[in-house]
């Protein structure tokens, strides 16, 4: 860098260094066909691996043991009149204290594991759950970052008060349980270091219109029941990198009428502490519109290098509350 006043010298002593090769994707592309059958279960695996497929995030496996951990929790919370990823010892249905202990009790060997859970009040029924599960999930900025990470095996349970028995403080209601994990031989699946992934991305449809509540809140304080957020947008590099959003734009597509964004969520303005230097998360102030598409455009730096990403998706007609 010259200084100020002398004249710019060029250093001609020294070779520029060669451009240093990005290192590769270990996103995993196929995986062996699941067995949850014709179920809700499935329904919720395809649309997982659907959405992650297409937005570069990678397949995750079904794991038979993440599956049990998953219904012995999803069990121990309608059994428990509970919402919580921490189990009691000596009440009815414990197999663990957190998901570690149950994924291990399972017969799951882990490398890092994590679990997303939604609920729903009005009905003791599944039926609808596995596509509501996944969509509310997506949506929530917080449980979005899970649903996507660079898990490569997941269990899933979709368990209801009809099958369990009603709870008196509870009443009706049902659970989605979504454990995800990576064994210790495998490690994570990455994308290349010079990728930068969103989700929503090009493409994607049926995305929820609104968030009313999650926990934890990304706006602490402010009650999302009277005044709702749109859903989360993720943008993700390689684990370790470093992301800057420099800007960020939302447009409604139809007429270009501006979509108004809260500072990007990081791991520098995060209040909860959840968000890691390689990711981000835009979040509309207000509830987007049922069934419209919206352009989104990004610009930043990954691990300093400039990145720019444009791309459009529709909301669908579901929200989640």
């Amino acid at each position: 860098m010259p200084i100020a006043g002398a004249p710019a010298v060029a250093d001609t002593s020294v070779a520029p260094a060669p451009a240093v090769d990005a290192l590769p994707s270990t996103r995993v592309t196929a995986v062996p066909k699941a067995n949850y059958g014709a179920s809700e279960g499935m329904q919720a695996f395809e649309l997982i691996n659907a959405e992650r497929e297409r937005c570069g995030f990678g397949l995750v496996a079904q794991s038979a043991q993440l599956d049990s951990a998953a219904q012995a929790h999803a069990d121990w919370q309608i059994l428990n009149s509970d919402l919580s990823h921490a189990e009691v010892p000596g009440t009815p249905g414990f197999t663990g204290v957190d998901l570690l202990d149950r994924a291990s009790a399972a017969g799951y060997v882990a490398g890092g594991v994590g679990e997303e859970i939604s609920s729903l009040y009005y009905s003791g029924s599944v039926a609808g759950t596995g596509v509501f599960g996944v969509r509310a999930l997506l949506a929530l900025p917080y449980h979005q970052l899970g649903m996507l990470a660079g898990y490569r095996d997941i269990g899933i349970a979709l368990r209801g008060s009809d099958q369990l028995g009603t709870t008196p403080s509870k009443g009706p209601r049902t659970v989605q349980q979504f454990n995800l994990g990576y064994t210790s031989s495998s490690g994570p699946q990455e994308p290349a270091s010079d990728e930068v992934l969103t989700y929503p991305c090009e493409g994607t449809r049926g995305v929820f219109y609104e968030i009313t509540n999650e926990t934890p809140n990304p706006v602490p304080g402010r009650d999302l029941r009277t005044r709702p957020l749109g859903p989360g947008m993720v943008v993700a590099v390689r684990s370790g990198q470093v992301l800057v959003i420099s800007s960020a734009r939302m447009t409604t597509l139809s007429n270009r009428a501006p979509v108004s964004l809260r500072a990007p969520l990081t791991k520098d303005t995060d209040p909860h502490a959840v968000l890691a230097s390689h990711q981000a998360v835009l979040i509309p102030d207000a509830s987007l519109l049922a069934n419209t598409t919206y352009e989104v455009s990004i610009a930043g730096t990954n691990d300093g290098a400039a990145f720019k990403r444009s791309f459009t998706f529709a909301t669908g007609s579901g929200a989640a509350r």
